[in-house]
């Protein structure tokens, strides 16, 4: 995560300028309430940042007029230009997620530079109204880069002043490199024999962006600057033959404890996670 605790607090304060009375009492609102941006600015707002902030989106829109928009079931799409060689440059699309405090707006976005990989991550933009209605200031990234399993982020809503809940789509690396950053697996001490023992030894478990297996959904608290998982959903099988004995040990544990599918609390997939760490890896 790269909240720095919604950086916010303090930020609404000094950088939005925002009295503590007003911070205090936190409001939240609803996709409906950011504007369109073009979508090819977004990356330049980002890039903007180490210049000290402010970027006029309006006049960024304007310049890039010529580029069509489109509303499209993920968002606003735009696609980049041709180079010179004619080669396809990618394209850029972003969903309005919502707004904290009438300050600060949250979009999910997702960028495809090239041939590089797709990247999605959920841009947390300020507002900077008492120089124009357009100018934002780029403030961090939640969950930059996503899993990169089939776009990453697949959704994300903000459900009140605090809380948002993130979607990720996750093939079985990304997933078990969740259960390595729970809180739980420090409680391993030093001295077992499982403390040697790798959740995510490196190329072991398959980490393609086509082989997803399901779903999580995270919960940040972006106040406290908390996250951790609501749910695990499991909606696909690998199918049988890996050529890696740990991705074949994962396969056949999935399959014997949920079958075809399942949703799993956080409690379950700790439960889950701990006998996978005890039964497929080798120490």
């Amino acid at each position: 995560m790269q909240i720095r605790s919604l950086v916010l607090a303090s930020l609404c304060g000094i950088s939005l300028g925002f009295s503590s009375s007003v911070v205090a009492e936190r409001s939240f609102a609803g996709p409906d309430d950011i504007p369109v941006f073009h979508p090819l600015c977004l990356q330049p707002l980002k890039q903007h940042e180490a210049d000290g902030g402010a970027f006029d989106m309006d006049a960024c829109s304007a310049a890039l007029e010529d580029i069509p928009v489109k509303l499209t079931p993920g968002g606003y799409y735009a696609k980049r230009p041709a180079n010179n060689a004619g080669e396809p440059q990618g394209f850029a699309v972003y969903q309005p997620v919502g707004v904290l405090d009438d300050a600060m707006e949250l979009l999910l976005v997702h960028d495809k530079q090239g041939s590089e990989p797709l990247v999605s991550e959920i841009f947390v933009v300020g507002r900077i109204s008492d120089i124009s209605p357009g100018t934002r200031d780029y403030l961090t990234s939640i969950e930059e880069a996503g899993q990169r399993c089939n776009g990453g982020i697949k959704s994300a809503k903000l459900i009140s002043e605090k809380e948002l809940l993130v979607e990720l789509n996750v093939n079985p690396d990304a997933l078990m490199r969740l259960a390595g950053d729970a809180s739980y697996s420090q409680e391993i001490s030093d001295d077992s024999e499982t403390a040697a023992l790798s959740l995510i030894p490196p190329g072991k478990l398959d980490n393609r962006p086509t082989t997803c297996i399901g779903t999580v959904v995270k919960y940040y608290n972006l106040l406290d600057d908390q996250e951790g998982l609501s749910a695990v959903h499991l909606n696909r099988v690998m199918a049988g033959g890996a050529d890696d004995p740990y991705q074949a040990c994962f396969d056949k544990l999935v399959e014997k404890r949920f079958g075809k599918q399942a949703e799993l609390t956080p409690e379950a997939f700790e439960a889950f996670s701990r006998e996978f760490l005890l039964e497929c890896s080798a120490g």
